[in-house]
């Protein structure tokens, strides 16, 4: 059976259980740092809300650790990953920061804000906290963009397919 074969099937499998999981959306990781508390943790709900100012909205499950750093955090930083990026994505997601610290081994820099920011990335954005409201079982924060930069990465952005982190028997939302 050839490739694409296999990913039509398995995508109409997820499709069959999830429509919502078919959204189309982009790979990010975010960082956020509460006090002296730093994490990192892989999302697919990023979504611009405004262009002038820009304005980016980003999701936390109650789950994740990055949640309990997320109720006070006063900046956090959106990382566009680039096609080809899956096990940084995979790193940054599958992995807690309660007990490991996710950024070690990923060259980073402090952002203007002191959060980190990955040198490894298509571009990113980093933004201070104007809105932060629970809705369901995630936690929404926006933030007014601050800082910018895009990297010297080839290709476009990575594109979240469910179907590439799901894997039977790990928690994917660790982070």
């Amino acid at each position: 059976m050839n490739e694409n074969l296999r990913l039509q099937e398995k995508t109409e499998s997820v499709a069959s259980k999830r429509a919502d999981w078919l959204i189309p959306s982009g790979v990010f990781v975010i960082t956020l740092k509460s006090g002296q508390k730093v994490n990192a943790y892989t999302a697919a709900w990023v979504v611009r809300v405004s262009e002038e100012p820009v304005m980016v909205q980003v999701a936390v499950w109650e789950k994740n650790y990055s949640y309990t750093l997320a109720k006070d955090c006063t900046h956090f930083v959106v990382h566009i990953l680039s096609a080809g990026q899956q096990k940084t994505a995979l790193h940054f997601g599958r992995k807690s920061g309660r007990d490991t610290d996710k950024l070690q081994g990923y060259s980073n820099k402090p952002g203007v804000s002191g959060v980190p920011v990955l040198k490894d990335c298509l571009a990113y954005l980093e933004c201070e906290v104007i809105f932060r409201r629970q809705f369901g079982d995630h936690m929404v924060l926006v933030g007014r963009v601050i800082n910018s930069g895009i990297n010297s990465r080839p290709g476009g952005p990575l594109i979240y397919n469910h179907h590439d982190y799901d894997e039977p028997g790990v928690d994917i939302g660790a982070g």
